[in-house]
């Protein structure tokens, strides 16, 4: 088995929300995102491996942002064509004809700027936590060490005593 045949078989197999977990270190999805996997299955009859697939493709087409209307318009086109595994959309979308393709510089700025803000507010608050946990560990060791200090301070006084 190769490791491209690894790879789809480990898509068809996971759940898509679970499967973009992995592209967010395992936080959880925005509810427009998991909207979007429940609309793609329920719309497209679509199987965990194509929703994956075509969530890797579009996620690696456009610098790891999830645009909506991007992936709704290559949903489109892959129902129409009849994928129905993963290995097919990666066939299709490499074979693709290119002016299908969106440009880099979408004339639909607009209706993606809401996906692009829950990027960006994933990412803030992936940030925070991670901030958080790091402060709770400096306030744990902070607190460590003034009982070790607390301690040294004891014992000498007591070694003070001692020499008196």
């Amino acid at each position: 088995m190769t490791a491209l045949d690894k790879q789809i078989l480990k898509m068809e197999n996971t759940e898509p929300v679970e499967f973009l977990r992995q592209y967010t270190g395992g936080q959880p999805l925005s509810k427009q995102l998991v909207q979007l996997v429940y609309e793609l299955k329920k719309k497209h009859a679509f199987s965990n491996g194509v929703i994956n697939a075509l969530f890797e493709y579009c996620l690696i087409e456009n610098n790891y942002k999830i645009v909506r209307t991007y992936v709704l318009q290559l949903a489109e086109e892959l129902d129409e064509v009849g994928v129905r595994n993963a290995h097919e959309v990666f066939r299709y979308l490499r074979e693709r004809p290119y002016q299908k393709r969106q440009p880099e510089s979408s004339p639909h700025v607009s209706d993606d700027a809401d996906y692009n803000m829950e990027y960006v507010e994933t990412n803030i608050a992936l940030i925070a936590k991670q901030l958080h946990e790091l402060r709770k560990e400096v306030n744990m060791k902070f607190s460590l060490m003034n009982q070790q200090l607390d301690q040294i301070e004891r014992r000498l006084s007591q070694v003070a005593d001692w020499l008196k």
